[in-house]
């Protein structure tokens, strides 16, 4: 019988997806302007550029990130792109823009990190390495004795240990270590790095870290050393065998109140110019910084030169619709920006974030991620860059210097970590994707060079962006038929993807109690998915311009309700065998007695509140600390549970759509979560 249900959801998926006819890309695009990319997008441009950027020590709110932006303003000049801005906000650690914080500024000239007992070596040198030295470290000339502190995050390592006055050695990171050390018990300094388990085929990595403070701890600030982990392990066998070990550690760095400075870009749109399709990548990071993120600021560049000259070329024409391309520092800088630009969200129809896209598949092991949008942003967008990512995989894309090896893509659920983060957030509902390659073993080490990034992959990815933005950019009413199909096709498909696990519960069920939530979710599941799906189809209507378009889309719609129908009536087919299997009578889904009362509550933001939450805000406002703790919902839930606040929405709701998308949810956490926002004015109770 299970056998048979799975049958049937396949024979519905084939019969439903095949009877509407597909088009290629190439009838949305020309085979013509396919190449004309083709030939012109250059990998190995992009790499020359990655080589340039990462030549800059590009902290955010810092001068090496502001001379950075200058290279890729002038190279942008050269390319004939007139429509260039940079602008800048405050920013000091204590300036919030909505609930995030933006960093101080910081400018270091020199440092250095010496060992003087029991022998005499030099450890590091900032101007050899910037990544020695954490981020808004301070001036420092001391000498002082070192005492390890394990991982230096808790206050069980310091017990019997009187590190006031000394530098500490630690493996945590550098700015959590820097609180309970140095803040919380005196210690002049700190020296951290790498475990030696943690990407041990790389002993000499020196990994990129930040103290994390705000001006206004500038006086409690000190300083602190990244070492490699082959260092760090030869200070603590020292340390270990009893002898005295002294450090001399000399900085010359300061932390003052800068400035988040966004550079952006516009080829403008020649007939709906007021609508924009955005790419963006962070250009902030520590020199090198190859891979993260040289080379999607490369990538970004690479595309903007290539549709400029073609368009001067007379190759293609100008779009319909404004190309924006932006270089922020990440996170702080777009939330900074949309801050100053409410009209940025109005008029951003979709994005592309371009993070991590330029790695040597064969020395990093990794793999370019195609990562989506999360369930609360429904949109054309994912289905659309999956075809490109597909496309490009069959056009063997290669480069002069590249390594050619065989194309290794996964596309992949929501994931955050990026400035797509930000846009897809619930208040300002950007539909964005981002494009980057996991795992990287030089992440946020020294060790990432443009020798480990790849001409071939960058073209690649430049590829599979521009083709995407510019059919966004130019899409009408063939183009939202096409995208209307895709999503129809490979909805149907995601669709059963979430519901097979719910029906092997559901058939497998012990007793009547298991029985029923089961039942009870795969019904949530499928309405979910379903609403998603017809959600996706739905936002082509934007690029609508005539009746009969728009009534092919509402019929996509009506088919997939259709879907939704028998779905429903097999999935209780299923429900009635097994009761009978079990020998129980069929329980009917109702609420409980808790679920009644989130039914009648709908939590609504404040005007005031943009953006993702970030929980050092609440921290503030209640005067406490460790505010994370209270919060039980995990992972990918905040996000969502805030994102799914619209407004309308009840707290049974947003928890049945958390549910769904990431497994079973504790209710009484949503109705924790939500009063200790309302706690600090972040949103208001509406009752029904």
């Amino acid at each position: 019988m299970r056998k048979n249900l799975f049958s049937f959801l396949f024979v519905i998926i084939f019969l439903f997806s095949s009877s509407f006819p597909f088009l290629t890309a190439q009838e949305i695009i020309s085979k013509k302007i396919i190449d004309e990319f083709i030939n012109e997008l250059s990998g190995e441009r992009a790499k020359d550029e990655v080589i340039m950027i990462s030549r800059f020590h590009r902290i955010q709110a810092s001068r090496g990130w502001h001379d950075a932006a200058i290279y890729i303003q002038n190279e942008l000049k050269r390319y004939g792109i007139e429509n260039i801005s940079l602008e800048g906000w405050p920013s000091d650690g204590d300036t919030y823009y909505f609930t995030l914080q933006t960093p101080p500024g910081w400018e270091a000239k020199s440092a250095e990190l010496w060992l003087v007992e029991p022998f005499q070596q030099k450890l590091c040198d900032y101007e050899e390495n910037p990544n020695v030295l954490a981020t808004l470290s301070r001036s420092a000339n001391v000498k002082s004795e070192l005492i390890d502190v394990g991982t230096g995050l808790n206050p069980e390592e310091y017990e019997g240990k009187d590190v006031k006055g000394k530098i500490v050695l630690a493996t945590g990171y550098s700015g959590d270590v820097h609180r309970e050390a140095v803040m919380k018990r005196g210690a002049t300094g700190i020296v951290t790095y790498y475990p030696m388990e943690v990407r041990k085929e790389h002993p000499e990595l020196v990994r990129y870290t930040s103290l994390r403070v705000r001006l206004s701890e500038k006086d409690k600030t000190r300083f602190a050393f990244n070492v490699s982990k082959s260092q760090g392990a030869m200070l603590k066998n020292l340390l270990q065998s009893g002898k005295k070990v002294v450090l001399h550690a000399k900085v010359d760095a300061e932390i003052y109140r800068g400035e988040v400075e966004v550079l952006t870009a516009t080829i403008p749109g020649n007939v709906y110019p007021e609508k924009e399709v955005l790419i963006i990548a962070h250009l902030c990071h520590p020199k090198p910084s190859a891979n993260d993120n040289a080379s999607g600021s490369a990538g970004t560049l690479e595309i903007a030169r290539t549709i400029k000259k073609l368009i001067d070329e007379k190759k293609i024409n100008y779009p319909k619709r404004t190309i924006r391309f932006m270089w922020v520092p990440e996170m702080s800088g777009t939330i900074a920006y949309i801050k100053a630009h409410p009209e940025f969200q109005k008029n951003t129809i979709a994005s592309i974030n371009l993070d991590m896209i330029g790695e040597n598949l064969e020395i990093t092991d990794s793999t370019f991620n195609v990562t989506k949008t999360p369930d609360s942003m429904p949109t054309f967008l994912n289905d659309l860059v999956e075809y490109y990512t597909l496309l490009t995989d069959k056009l063997n894309i290669t480069s002069l210097r590249g390594n050619n090896s065989p194309f290794n893509f996964r596309i992949l659920p929501y994931s955050g970590g990026s400035d797509h983060y930000i846009l897809t957030e619930g208040s300002i509902s950007i539909p964005s994707v981002m494009f980057g390659h996991w795992p990287d073993p030089f992440h946020h080490t020294s060790q990432d060079t443009p020798d480990v990034t790849d001409p071939t992959e960058l073209k690649r990815v430049c590829l599979i962006t521009a083709l995407s933005i510019w059919t966004i950019a130019n899409a009408e009413d063939d183009e939202a038929i096409w995208m209307s199909h895709q999503i129809f096709k490979n909805g149907l498909l995601r669709i059963r993807e979430n519901l097979n696990d719910g029906i092997r519960k559901l058939y497998l069920s012990k007793n009547s109690d298991e029985l029923f939530l089961y039942y009870k979710q795969l019904y949530n599941i499928l309405d979910h998915s379903f609403l998603r799906e017809k959600s996706s189809i739905l936002s082509t209507v934007q690029f609508t311009k005539n009746v009969e378009s728009k009534n092919i889309i509402k019929n996509l719609i009506e088919n997939l309700s259709s879907n939704e129908t028998i779905f429903k009536k097999e999935i209780e087919n299923l429900y009635q065998i097994c009761c009978k299997k079990l020998n129980i009578k069929p329980p009917i889904i109702s609420l409980t007695p808790e679920e009644k009362k989130a039914s009648m509550i709908i939590p609504k933001r404040t005007e005031w509140w943009k953006g993702p939450l970030n929980i050092s805000f609440l921290e503030d406002k209640l005067k406490e600390v460790n505010v994370r703790e209270k919060i039980k919902l995990s992972g990918h839930a905040i996000y969502e549970a805030s994102n799914f606040m619209d407004g309308k929405r009840s707290i049974l709701e947003i928890y049945n759509a958390v549910s769904a998308e990431y497994g079973e949810q504790n209710l009484k956490y949503f109705e924790d979560f939500f009063n200790l926002l309302e706690k600090v004015n972040l949103i208001e109770y509406i009752k029904r």
